[in-house]
């Protein structure tokens, strides 16, 4: 087993996109309504991810198992009018069968560094809960609805 953590760079974005995309279908088909996870396809995801390295939106930090880009993890400014924190994790996804290798903890861990974020989380996600609490998160009772993912409730968490 060869894994690292590693920052991004623009040469990473078109596997960013297409990990972005299946980690999408593996962990929402079902909860999200049809159709909307294939409107936005790994090409788009890979053309958001080089907006948001050209014009320095944040962090992007990637996850390779042998080579291979597995998972990535994003933090920036929140996003919010009002933020309880000054950093947002924005999106920490692992391929399904990367689940348990401790690859999201190393993500998490590099993306982070120990310090205080926010983030928001699908309010039907039990394995996000579960991970972001044993990493010393809890929701803070905010709540929204996701337009841009069709209408889906999230909730805040907070550390």
């Amino acid at each position: 087993m060869v894994a690292t953590v590693k920052r991004a760079s623009l040469d990473d974005v078109e596997d960013v996109g297409r990990v972005h995309y299946e980690a999408h279908v593996e962990t929402y088909s079902g909860k999200f309504p049809g159709g909307v996870i294939e409107s936005f396809p790994a090409s788009s995801r890979a053309k958001m991810w080089t907006r948001f390295l050209n014009e320095d939106l944040g962090e992007l930090w990637v996850a390779e198992w042998e080579g291979r880009i597995v998972g990535f993890a994003s933090t920036s400014s929140p996003r919010e009018e009002s933020p309880c924190r000054d950093l947002e994790l924005g999106s920490i996804y692992l391929l399904a069968s990367h689940h348990g290798s401790g690859l999201g903890q190393d993500l998490l861990d590099v993306a982070l560094s120990g310090r205080q974020a926010s983030l928001w989380v699908l309010d039907d996600n039990p394995r996000a809960h579960a991970f972001y609490a044993r990493n010393g998160f809890s929701p803070d009772g905010m709540n929204k609805v996701d337009e841009n993912f069709g209408g889906v409730p999230e909730i805040r968490m907070i550390r």
